[in-house]
């Protein structure tokens, strides 16, 4: 589908479905906006933030009550004068609800619309025109990403429950942070910048718990604006400086006119405030914007770290008051209303208290993406800075409302479509957030709506998803999200339908507390997950990785994994060829391919392939780490689908035993497989062959290749160098017992620079060299893999495997670029 009729199409669909969704619930915000544009109406602007005939005063920033101004004008130009009275009590007609709901779609257009309002249509905007978005994705999946963007942040279904049923203005305000960061994608220039910094600055004057994202807007700026070396900094703060100057006299003038950008807004949100009222007018804005009397959390807990808290406070004080141990003030936190409190047995929390958290969390999750980005290379994408930014602010603020997981959610979904291993990441996110959000909406009609629009969304983001990457399931819903989805469902119908029916009145708030507490949960391990997965190519992760591949590594060499051995060639009927291929674009994104093969007739039966995503660095020396697990988990699903294609052996494009620590990668799928498995090898490089064989055996390892290029030499008719079958081959004997056999030297010998660039080393290229990986001998590895060699230079089975993994990620990820070895 091209980009105007899939604009075209989703933004017809929403909008009717938003229609048909005006006369749902009326909830109490209905009542708040209709109260801000009664008083921004009938008061002057000195009382638009002292009016309090109504107990829903105004407390959103200036240019929003600017905006309820504006909608009163509408409302009164054609004749709704009836949303305009001042009011005690709430006042709701047909009229009003039709107003109200019909302004929120309208301004929805500003969020997503149609080709023809480009300038007002940012969600389309950001996912068809930014640069970004798409720069690391492979060619071909580009227009299934942009796409997938788009519907995936059109039909956000938590902005869809708050804005369209529950009743806010979400999408109007989303669309600024987003506008924010499309500009951002575009920062080669200071003007853009300058317009990334300005947009969120309105929004910041629109709603000001958009400040979730200002962190990550400093760090960004810091390191992409003016350059900020973390580095520098520790050295200047070890030597007893902090002070950070400014380069030049350009990056200073620089900084100043960031500066102007971001409080012209200000200047122009509080200034008519300051002139009619002056300062008091200020101070009054300041107290409705942050009041502190509201408690650490809302009604109902949002799903943070304070909900834990809580919980954990309320568990103290029933054992602690059972056990007779200490006396304790009774909590209120339960109890469903919103009031400050105090905690019956853990310390309690002040507004300070969570500020500083907050500060501490974000500072150092920021400053370890910095170090991070800078370590590797990488241009910093913003989506990730405002994801953890806003992550530690809902985690940890104070007072936070379960609506604004929101902030989360949008800058997450487009981080995911630029990086598809954060897709099970995004998907799990999204339900939490829906079970968060459902305690929103508890009549009857809604119950079945906010199902409904849930379900749909989860079955939209999982088809656009796979359809994006060709992910399967198992990679994008792992078991354990689905579990925890199973327990939250189960806690969720017995909170609409069973508890009331059991218990009556009784404990309303435990099933909600619930909620809260498992939605926590989850919120927290998404947040570890995501640190550990960000994080995963830093120091820790490579040293438990390696640590996890050693000890693996022992209970393979100690064949502990259970494997059908092998120990005849009259025990192999099938035998399969496993290799992957990569993408240009990103090295992540992997075609897995295997080939099986009749033997000893040498018959092809089947060549199946799919994507992975390979979520582990590269380690030198440690290949097992990043492909062993994904290819075997593949093997095993193709063996479960078709198990009349299961192969007594697998041929691996690698090494086996012949490995530094006696373990190469075709050891490690044998063993995960429970398959014997042979490593074939196309290169042999002589530094590796000094570290598997020892040093000490220098010389005697220079002997062997002195041999091998006198058996290379035209003159002599060596079979080795020859393309045809050969009925032998040459023991690596330098060692004992021999681990390796060559089948064939290959044509090529070309020297290899070493990194430190001081020693230079030889590589046999476009040879086959064997060595058997688990669960079978050498010799008997060797047989089996000269029978596959026919007329080419590596065995059959790894060769159609390599071919239609490089056909497929041609295909499907990078057009006509080859693959990257």
């Amino acid at each position: 589908m091209g980009e105007i009729p899939c604009i075209l199409s989703i933004g017809a669909i929403l909008i009717a479905f938003k229609c048909l969704l005006i006369p749902s619930y009326t909830s109490t915000d209905f009542e708040v906006h209709r109260n801000w544009m009664a008083v921004t109406w009938n008061r002057p602007l000195k009382a638009w933030y002292t009016e309090s005939t109504s107990e829903w005063t105004l407390d959103y920033p200036p240019f929003f009550a600017y905006f309820e101004w504006a909608l009163a004008y509408v409302a009164h130009t054609i004749g709704f004068d009836d949303c305009l009275q001042i009011s005690m009590t709430p006042i709701m007609s047909p009229r009003i609800l039709v107003f109200q709901r019909l302004s929120v779609i309208a301004t929805d257009i500003f969020y997503v619309s149609s080709r023809i309002f480009w300038n007002i249509a940012i969600c389309a905007l950001y996912a068809f025109k930014s640069p970004r978005l798409v720069a690391g994705i492979p060619k071909k999946m580009r227009k299934n990403a942009q796409e997938a963007c788009f519907i995936l942040l059109a039909t956000l279904q938590a902005l869809l429950i708050c804005d369209s049923v529950h009743f806010q203005y979400n999408s109007m305000l989303t669309a600024f942070f987003i506008l924010s960061m499309y500009f951002i994608d575009f920062g080669m220039f200071l003007l853009i910048f300058f317009q990334a910094a300005l947009t969120f600055s309105v929004l910041l004057n629109f709603k000001h718990i958009y400040v979730y994202y200002a962190l990550g807007y400093v760090f960004f700026y810091l390191v992409n604006y003016f350059e900020f070396s973390v580095a520098k900094f520790l050295r200047n703060f070890s030597k007893g400086t902090t002070r950070y100057s400014f380069q030049s006299l350009t990056e200073f003038l620089s900084a100043i006119s960031l500066a102007i950008f971001l409080l012209l807004p200000f200047a122009f949100s509080i200034f008519p405030f300051f002139h009619v009222a002056g300062a008091e007018g200020l101070q009054n804005i300041a107290t409705r914007l942050f009041p502190v009397s509201r408690g650490l959390t809302h009604a109902f807990w949002a799903p943070n770290f304070w909900a834990l808290y809580n919980f954990a406070d309320l568990i103290l004080y029933r054992v602690l008051s059972n056990l007779n141990i200490g006396k304790f003030e009774a909590p209120t936190y339960t109890s469903g209303l919103v009031q400050e409190y105090s905690h019956s047995v853990l310390p309690s929390v002040n507004p300070i208290g969570t500020l500083f958290l907050v500060v501490i969390a974000s500072v150092i999750v920021l400053t370890g993406l910095v170090i991070r980005w800078r370590k590797d290379s990488r241009p910093v994408d913003f989506s990730l800075f405002a994801v953890f930014s806003a992550l530690s602010f809902f985690y940890f603020g104070y007072h936070v409302h379960e609506k604004a997981i929101i902030l989360i959610t949008v800058p997450m979904t487009i981080f995911a479509i630029k990086d598809p291993k954060y897709h099970s990441h995004l998907i799990h996110l999204s339900c939490v957030a829906s079970f968060s959000l459902f305690p929103l909406l508890f009549t009857p009609f809604e119950v079945l709506l906010k199902y409904a629009i849930c379900v749909a969304y989860f079955f939209i983001q999982l088809t656009f998803l796979k359809r994006y990457t060709r992910m399967p399931l198992g990679d994008l819903l792992p078991w354990r999200h689905v579990a925890s989805w199973a327990g939250l469902a189960i806690v969720e119908i017995y909170n609409t339908f069973l508890h009331k029916w059991l218990l009556s009145d009784r404990l309303p708030f435990a099933p909600l507390m619930v909620i809260s507490v498992l939605t926590s949960i989850e919120l927290t391990s998404f947040f570890g997950s995501l640190i550990w997965t960000t994080f995963a190519d830093g120091i820790i992760e490579i040293s438990w990785q390696k640590a996890t591949c050693r000890l693996r590594e022992q209970l393979i060499r100690d064949m502990t994994y259970s494997v059908q051995t092998v120990e005849d060639e009259q025990d192999v009927q099938i035998v399969a060829g496993v290799d992957t291929s990569a993408s240009s674009s990103n090295p992540d994104m992997v075609y897995v391919s295997v080939s099986f093969w009749k033997y000893p007739g040498l018959q092809h039966l089947a060549t199946i392939s799919d994507t992975r995503i390979l979520r582990l660095p590269y380690i030198p020396q440690y290949l097992a780490v990043r492909e062993a697990e994904v290819v075997a988990d593949f093997v095993r699903t193709v063996i479960a689908e078709r198990p009349e294609l299961r192969p007594d052996v697998i041929l691996c494009d690698g090494f086996g035993r012949f490995h530094s620590r006696s373990c190469g990668m075709a050891c490690h799928v044998g063993a995960l497989t429970g398959i014997p498995s042979i490593g074939i090898a196309k290169n042999l490089a002589l530094h590796d062959v000094y570290e598997t064989v020892g040093i000490d055996k220098k010389s005697k390892v220079d002997q062997f290749v002195d041999s091998c290029r006198e058996v290379r030499k035209p003159k002599n008719e060596c079979i080795y160098k020859s393309n045809k079958p050969v009925p032998g081959f040459i023991p690596f004997d330098i060692v004992e017992p021999v681990k390796l056999n060559i089948l064939r030297m290959g044509g090529s010998m070309v020297t290899i620079q070493a990194l430190s660039k001081l020693l230079l080393f030889f590589e046999f290229q476009s040879g086959v060299f064997v060595s058997a990986g688990y669960g079978i001998d050498l010799d008997l590895a060797t047989t089996i893999s000269s029978k596959f060699l026919l007329n080419n230079t590596t065995c059959e089975p790894i060769r159609a495997a390599d071919l239609e993994s490089r056909r497929l990620v041609r295909e499907n990820f990078d057009g006509n670029r080859d693959k990257i070895e």
